[in-house]
């Protein structure tokens, strides 16, 4: 075989795979690869989940645990959704009254409304606290969701008994410290095939976002995957985000945390490449006015929920338990020994 058919073939070769990549790129960009909001909806919403026409939004709820028990709502982080939680909830519900919720754009909820960002949350959150009859609970939140939980705790502080915080961003974060390889994706994403990211690219950002990213499970790369990648939901986010510059990012939260008068708990992932650990003193200086109990976990990113589960719900739960939890009955109030 001589040289010049060896390069032929290479070159047949090559134009190929520049065919066959150009019809992925093509069919993702189409929207052919993106998982039916039923099946998502299938996969992920199964008992105890519940359906609930909030206002203009269908929200998925889930409602956990004693109804007479103390109230916990808690708020996912951006590009994630009730399933944050599965396992602090597992771990409170026996007691507490557990509730979460997808918030749009997130997840399954959708609303029929123009989202105005964050401050469009925190009135969905009045909502549904309202519909359900909660006068008073304490706000678990994460990232995004524990910006959401200061923004309300600031305009409702007669409703929240306690703050529970982590990955706190109390003004617009710095640039993610990630991978050229991350960032490469990003770019196709933006450019390319802004309706789609593979697996790979969820299993791959996760990774990065844990502090060891051998404790990332398959079905955290599943449910994430399935969730941000319905038909549609790039669009919505982006939408969000852009709300959500002009209404809190163009100055921050910092005003809203110096008006909060719940205790609260920060647990901060110290090797979290997103919200580094200065930002931690920077949230107990901002909360002025009320007792911060801080606990940091060296080696965990910015999911201290997902990547080690067990240990911060059993933080999570002594401090609440400390915090609100209903007294013991008193003696001679002919209460019935537990």
């Amino acid at each position: 075989m001589t040289v010049r058919h060896v390069l032929k073939g290479l070159g047949t070769l090559v134009l190929a795979l520049v065919v066959v990549l150009a019809l992925v790129l093509l069919t993702m960009r189409l929207g052919w690869w993106n998982p039916s909001y039923e099946s998502v909806k299938a996969a992920q919403a199964g008992s105890p989940s519940t359906f609930e026409r909030i206002g203009t939004a269908n929200v998925h709820i889930r409602d956990e645990g004693p109804r007479d028990g103390p109230v916990v709502i808690m708020l996912h982080s951006s590009m994630t959704n009730l399933r944050e939680w599965d396992g602090w909830a597992d771990a409170l519900k026996d007691t507490y009254r557990v509730v979460r919720f997808d918030w749009p754009p997130y997840g399954l909820s959708t609303d029929t409304a123009p989202t105005t960002g964050l401050p469009g949350v925190v009135a969905l959150l009045d909502q549904i606290a309202q519909k359900k009859g909660l006068r008073r609970f304490a706000l678990v939140g994460t990232s995004s969701g524990a910006t959401l939980a200061t923004l309300y705790a600031s305009k409702h502080p007669d409703k929240v008994t306690a703050l529970a915080l982590s990955a706190l961003p109390l003004k617009a974060p710095p640039p993610p410290n990630f991978s050229r390889l991350m960032w490469a994706m990003v770019w196709m994403h933006e450019h390319l095939v802004p309706n789609y990211y593979p697996r790979f690219y969820y299993r791959r950002s996760l990774s990065e976002l844990y502090g060891r990213p051998e404790r990332l499970t398959d079905a955290t790369v599943d449910w994430y995957y399935q969730t941000n990648t319905i038909p549609g939901g790039f669009s919505r986010v982006k939408a969000y985000y852009e709300a959500n510059k002009k209404a809190v990012w163009a100055k921050g939260a910092g005003d809203d945390a110096a008006k909060v008068r719940a205790p609260i708990l920060l647990q901060w992932g110290d090797a979290d490449p997103v919200l580094p650990k200065y930002l931690a003193a920077d949230a107990v200086k901002e909360f002025a006015n009320t007792r911060v109990d801080v606990i940091h976990y060296p080696d965990v990113g910015h999911y201290p929920m997902l990547e080690l589960p067990a240990a911060t719900a059993r933080d999570l739960r002594t401090w609440l338990d400390r915090k609100i939890a209903k007294p013991a009955p008193a003696a001679g109030t002919g209460a019935s020994p537990r």
